[in-house]
């Protein structure tokens, strides 16, 4: 996927008034951060995450894998984030994709 198709999705499906919780993928699960503070962004700076992962080299992946989530993956596969709407993050991050799974 071109880097700007993927920023310009990425800034549909994000609205940058809402709040995100934050999730990391481990070796096995997606877990939140242990710091209560980096456990939510704001949607601008979720879109300046994507913004980011798209510009870097190796170009990262953005991806939707629900309505309201939002997978970034930097280019080398050593950090993936899901962002989920704060209102819908209770529990596990939907739709958990296995560590090998490629993103558009």
């Amino acid at each position: 996927m071109n880097p700007n198709h993927a920023y310009a999705t990425a800034r549909q499906l994000i609205d940058p008034d809402a709040n995100y919780a934050v999730h990391i993928r481990t070796d096995n699960a997606w877990t939140k951060p242990t710091d209560p503070n980096h456990r939510e962004l704001p949607g601008l700076d979720v879109l300046m995450a994507a913004r980011r992962a798209l510009r870097a080299q190796p170009v990262g992946h953005v991806q939707s894998t629900s309505p309201g989530t939002l997978d970034i993956r930097t280019g080398d596969g050593r950090l993936w984030l899901r962002f989920v709407t704060a209102s819908s993050s209770r529990g596990q991050a939907p739709g958990d994709p296995a560590p090998g799974d490629r993103f558009g």
